[in-house]
């Protein structure tokens, strides 16, 4: 796993495609060297985040399946659409309303996430109204060996035709990562020329990053956390607009609430 200071020290001649996921498994190209100063270890956090995407970790919300597992080392691959992974399948099968809700701001969050990179930022097919993993693959002779057809399944067409269904999930995300596209498009601190850098938020599940260029500043704020935080920036001022809501930000506290994300634009 690259830095972010590496990944934002790339070329800006270059233009590189930015993805959540695409057709291919997930696998944990982690660097285990550096996360050992914080008692991470390679064997142990892998088994961990493959039981917790998996479902198999206490209050896991993730549904996926592993490919290529190896018991020995514990290493594997992980499959499963975006929204499986972030809850929207397993909240809607138990039907349980509030982590629906926290489940779908995730996943936004997480295209926010993606969409605050320089580059071009690609969305999987079905990404886009939340697709949920396609189990029809075990039934299937020539494909039940290879658990990355979970989320290769075919469009779902029938829940295309909810984006427009007000307060569906496919409408929530559908309209919530549209919003941020269209943001992105609108300020020149999303140019590939633009500087970027992290910022400490005083919080391990808060990420903070700083795009500027000499006419605009945003910081953008991402919730890792199922918790509300409060996180105080200490280069922040008054007189930022958060642009996916559209509102007035006045103090240097920002309450965000879980799994949220602000985009904070000084001109």
């Amino acid at each position: 796993m690259l830095s972010y200071s590496t990944t934002s020290s790339l070329p800006k001649e270059y233009v590189f495609l930015n993805y959540l996921r695409c057709h291919d498994d997930i696998g944990w190209g982690l660097d285990y060297t550096w996360l050992m100063q914080f008692g991470i270890s390679e064997v142990s956090h892998k088994k961990y985040l493959n039981e917790f995407f998996t479902g198999k970790y206490p209050n896991s919300f993730a549904r996926g399946e592993l490919y290529n597992a190896d018991p020995k080392s514990g290493d594997a691959r992980l499959c499963g659409t975006t929204a499986s992974l972030c809850g929207i399948e397993k909240a809607i099968y138990e039907q349980n309303s509030e982590n629906l809700e926290k489940a779908i701001s995730l996943d936004i969050m997480l295209h926010a996430y993606m969409l605050i990179q320089s580059g071009i930022p690609v969305i999987y097919s079905g990404d886009e109204i939340g697709q949920k993993n396609d189990y029809s693959y075990h039934d299937n002779a020539k494909r039940c060996e290879d658990s990355r057809y979970l989320h290769r399944g075919k469009f779902q067409w029938n829940l295309a035709s909810k984006r427009i269904e007000k307060e569906s999930v496919e409408e929530k995300i559908f309209s919530g990562i549209k919003n941020i596209e269209e943001i992105r498009k609108q300020f020149s601190v999303f140019s590939s020329n633009a500087d970027v850098y992290t910022i400490d938020t005083d919080d391990k599940s808060i990420l903070g990053i700083v795009r500027a260029n000499k006419n605009e500043k945003l910081i953008a704020l991402f919730n890792f956390s199922e918790y509300d935080k409060i996180v105080p920036i200490d280069e922040f001022d008054s007189g930022y607009i958060e642009l996916i809501s559209n509102i007035k930000i006045q103090t240097n506290k920002i309450k965000i609430p879980a799994y949220g994300v602000y985009w904070l634009l000084k001109r």
